[in-house]
């Protein structure tokens, strides 16, 4: 798999501006710089950013976001309370706590469990996660599922159709943010 099919198939949903957020790790001698330079100044342009993080087990990090659902994501009153019990600067707003994620994300080895929350989970299934070790789940496909499980996987599937057009765009010869761009453009005229 190439680095742009491997962006593509794990980061799609959110250049897509379908889901808040999408993380993956890509091995460092695949990772693309000067390509990420150049995806992120045309997805900036849309709110969409990528973000590289490098990790001490030659792994590169990818956080890969649409600023706005992520922003509308950490909005409601019970997310807030919940990243203030984890210690996220909440009442410093949004860029703050973007800025704490980055930072854990970066300077823990293991995934903080509340990055749910920022990929997009819902808060009840993130809250049980954690509960249980990630034991005695209703389902999994994305994430771990402990409530609602039909609204889950209608969104598991969006999801991934998402990623299988895109990749398949991809692996026609598309340039990522294209993919992305005639990916959105299908959905919308289909309405």
């Amino acid at each position: 798999m190439s680095f742009d099919e491997a962006v593509v198939h794990c980061g799609a949903p959110a250049l897509c501006g379908i889901k808040p957020s999408c993380l993956f790790s890509v091995h460092r001698k695949m990772y693309e710089k000067m390509k990420v330079r150049e995806w992120s100044s045309e997805f900036k342009k849309d709110g969409r950013y990528i973000i590289a993080l490098p990790k001490e087990n030659e792994r590169m990090l990818l956080f890969v976001y649409d600023k706005h659902l992520l922003e509308k994501q950490c909005t409601p009153c019970c997310v807030r309370k919940y990243l203030k019990r984890k210690r996220y600067p909440v009442e410093s707003g949004f860029n703050a706590v973007l800025a704490e994620l980055l930072h854990r994300l970066s300077a823990e080895q293991n995934f903080p469990h509340e990055v749910g929350v920022f990929l997009g989970y819902p808060l009840e299934d993130v809250k049980a996660f954690e509960r249980t070790s990630g034991k005695a789940c209703r389902y999994s496909g994305f994430w771990k599922v402990y409530g609602d499980i039909d609204t889950a996987q209608k969104r598991m599937n969006v999801y991934k159709a998402c990623s299988v057009q895109c990749s398949e765009l991809v692996r026609n010869g598309m340039a990522v943010p294209a993919a992305a761009k005639e990916y959105m453009a299908a959905i919308y005229r289909s309405y």
